[in-house]
């Protein structure tokens, strides 16, 4: 409580939307000894927190000396320079070019070394195939690895929501069995450990555009792509839904999640999935203009699904979508008055598809460049 009071009193304000970050923004300066921008525009610090460890982004080097110096009269803080390294992220930059990547190379080849898969034979994709529910008693894992594997799927878990999207999809599948995995779901959580051995040094890409389709050039600062993958588990007949957000071209947020009704048609999916999408992108704009960075009116969003874009256009209730829970039709609302746009994008342009199914390699390979996922750089 301390150390939020501090915030506050040097000028911070705290984000509404999400309350581990901090803002403050300055026409004139704090304290004599920080300068104003010589452009003429405001001073802005963002302090985004977790736990004990924090960043800070600012335009002014002044202003977050100040800032270290306020907090270090009522607290004890270590200041570590520009980061390198946070939650283990490694942080690489070239400021010439103003690009940066976040990489989990350190953090792969640590889990590796784990399970002793350092010298393993890799593998080209991260699962080959989807585990089957059906499982007998005698397949299941003893205590000792179940534990095992609960340790091992939040350890891909985590770095599918860091820096590795490419395993989103695997990650969430194997999530499933956590209460009673069996044999083959642990093979298969091994089987994205040998992925990640062939593919330690892919990291996510910020300020060099990613390999985007031809439809989504025109799109390159803030849109979003969403998808679904219709009855994909055969056991309970649920869809997937997923969702992926670029800013300044560069993918920030993605997800891929189980839906919690059966979809009746692949359309239903899809628009399961606008409604997935839609709840992130409404928290993105908040967030968005709570921090003064542009917003975009109206906020594209793309899917692959003619007849979903058709009923999200429509104020009208057909035969076929009559049955549709109240609460997913709330984004018509944001289609009708200007707030947000669909745009049809073909399937084989379709980037969020790669986190609603395992795909073949060429396709899986093109829609990881389309996420910005790329070696990292030497």
């Amino acid at each position: 409580m301390l150390f939020f009071n501090l915030l506050l009193v040097i000028g911070l304000s705290r984000c509404s939307v999400d309350h581990g970050v901090f803002y403050g923004e300055w026409t004139s300066p704090p304290d004599p000894s920080v300068p104003m921008p010589v452009d003429g525009s405001p001073l802005f610090l963002i302090i985004p927190i977790h736990v004990d460890d924090s960043l800070g982004i600012t335009n002014s080097s002044s202003l977050y000396k100040w800032f270290l110096n306020s907090l270090s009269q009522r607290l004890h803080i270590v200041d570590l320079g520009p980061c390198a390294k946070f939650l283990n992220m490694v942080i690489i930059r070239d400021r010439a070019s103003q690009k940066l990547w976040l990489s989990s190379h350190l953090y792969v080849a640590d889990l590796l070394a784990e399970w002793n898969l350092s010298q393993c034979k890799v593998a080209s994709v991260p699962l080959p195939t989807i585990a089957s529910k059906s499982q007998t008693q005698d397949d299941l894992l003893d205590k000792d690895q179940l534990t095992q594997y609960q340790c091992l799927v939040g350890c891909l878990m985590y770095l599918a929501v860091t820096t590795r999207p490419d395993i989103v999809f695997a990650a969430m599948w194997l999530g499933q069995f956590s209460s009673k995995p069996s044999c083959t779901n642990f093979l298969a959580a091994k089987h994205v450990l040998r992925y990640l051995a062939g593919t330690p040094t892919l990291c996510l890409s910020f300020g060099s555009s990613p390999l985007l389709p031809t439809a989504l050039q025109g799109y390159m600062k803030i849109f979003s792509c969403a998808d679904a993958d219709w009855a994909s588990d055969s056991h309970d007949c649920c869809s997937i839904s997923s969702y992926c957000f670029f800013f300044n071209g560069s993918l920030v947020s993605w997800s891929s999640v189980k839906q919690c009704v059966i979809a009746l048609s692949s359309t239903e999916a899809e628009y399961y999935a606008m409604t997935h999408a839609l709840k992130e992108g409404i928290w993105m704009r908040l967030f968005l203009s709570l921090l003064n960075l542009p917003v975009p009116k109206p906020f594209s969003l793309f899917s692959d699904n003619q007849a979903t874009l058709s009923l999200l256009s429509s104020e009208s209730i057909s035969s076929r979508s009559k049955h549709i829970d109240i609460k997913h039709h709330f984004l018509r609302s944001h289609i009708l008055d200007g707030t947000f746009s669909t745009t049809w994008l073909s399937t084989s342009d379709m980037p969020a598809d790669i986190l609603t199914k395992q795909l073949p390699l060429p396709v899986f390979v093109k829609h990881r460049n389309s996420l910005g996922l790329f070696p990292v750089p030497s």
